[in-house]
């Protein structure tokens, strides 16, 4: 056997061999790009859903305090009305009261005017 033949059968080999070891780190870098894209989107999408997720329950909660806050209010405004109508009350009866008095005091002034000699 020719020292020349197999010397470029070999280099031959050799090259073929990094030819085929370089397309195959290509391709195997090229998949691996895929599946790292859609494990990244898929680790975006999670992370997503988890924040909605997280305002959703945040929104809520804020959705529940309103409507105590609102029941609070409308406990407060109803006994403000009841409060309030008690007063009317009361005035209106201070009121009857102060006529009564006024319509004594003028039939008193009467009373005296009658008996003082003119």
């Amino acid at each position: 056997m020719d020292s020349d033949f197999l010397l470029h059968s070999l280099g031959g080999g050799a090259i073929i061999a990094a030819a085929l070891t370089l397309a195959r780190l290509l391709l195997d870098y090229g998949l691996r790009g895929g599946e790292r894209r859609v494990e990244h989107d898929e680790r975006r999408r999670v992370q997503q859903r988890d924040a909605e997720a997280r305002l959703e329950r945040i929104l809520q909660d804020r959705l529940a305090e309103a409507d105590r806050r609102l029941e609070r209010c409308d406990l407060e405004l109803h006994a403000e009305r009841v409060r309030c109508a008690s007063l009317e009350q009361e005035l209106l009866r201070i009121q009857q009261a102060y006529e009564l008095l006024k319509a004594q005091l003028a039939l008193r002034v009467c009373e005296e005017a009658q008996r003082l000699p003119r």
